[in-house]
This record gives C-alpha cells, structure tokens and sequence, in this order.
C-alpha cells in the first residue's frame, strides 16, 4: 500500500542537540492527535525527513478470521531539501542514513490514529536502536511517525493462500 510519511528522529542528549529544531515545526497541525501521548521522555526533535514508499502486508487468518499482517515497509526518506539521504525497509524497519549509519525501531510506545483510519497508517512514538559507531543516526532514541497518508490495506479481498 502507497504512502506518505514524515519521520521526526530524537537523541537523548540535549547537548547533541543544541540549536535543533523543536518537534512542532515539522507538523501540519490540521489534522493531528493531540501530541501529549506522542512525545518522546527525553530529547528533542534534531532531524525531520519525509518518507514515500510502500507498506507490505500478507494476509492471514486466525480463529476470530482473516486480517492483514503488517510485514515490513518499503521507503526513500528525503531531507528538507528534497535530497533522498536514507532508506527504511525490512521487518525490523531499519533506517540507514547515506552515512552508513542505522537504527530500528524496537518497539512502538504510544499511536494515535489519523483522520482516515481505514486509508492512513497510524501516527506513533517509537523505541529506536542505533548501531554503535558514529553517524547521523548515532544515539537516536525515539522516531516520530508524523502526517501519515496512505499505507494501509483495503479492508476487502483478504483470502489466505
């Protein structure tokens, strides 16, 4: 499923980020969840990159029916001035910076769902890891899934194989 995506990455150390720009810049308040449950314990916002890509998912059934499974996304992340400086994929959704450096997000912490719930993915906080070394992505924290548009299933024509 196509979809548009914009991710705000936090350190935890406020001193790596002096002179950053604070979390609201980046959003289109419109349309937004309240932001209370979506910040992050610590740090602030120091990169903002908007993604445009795919989310893959599979059908599946259980006992309560057939739903899709999220699998992994798929997505070119580009800076504010539209360069493409880093990659989102595979089933830990891994970030690699054009530097090198990389982080997954580990777990979500909190979402909030979009306007259009049906269409739009979920807008959440999430727990990242980085690699060790250096790197733009060196001591990330949390990421921000901000302004979703797109990324899910019809809710129709799920038939395990």
């Amino acid at each position: 499923m196509k979809n548009r995506l914009s991710f705000a990455l936090l350190a935890a150390s406020a001193l790596a980020l002096a002179g950053c720009s604070s979390i609201n810049t980046a959003l289109n308040t419109s349309k937004q969840p309240s932001m209370e449950k979506l910040t992050p314990p610590s740090g602030q916002a120091f990169l903002t990159l908007e993604g445009s890509g795919i989310q893959i998912f599979r059908c599946a059934a259980d006992a309560k029916g057939t739903y899709w499974r999220f699998e992994q996304p798929q997505a070119k992340l580009k800076d504010k001035s539209g360069e493409a400086v880093a990659e989102l994929s595979g089933p830990m959704s891994a970030f690699e910076y054009k530097d090198g450096s990389r982080i997954i997000s580990s777990h979500i912490i909190a979402w909030a769902d979009p306007a259009n719930p049906q269409k739009d993915n979920k807008y959440a906080l999430m727990k990242a890891v980085s690699d060790p070394g250096t790197g733009v992505f060196n001591g990330v924290k949390y990421i921000q899934r901000l302004k979703p548009e797109g990324g899910m299933p019809n809710s129709s024509g799920c038939h395990p194989v």
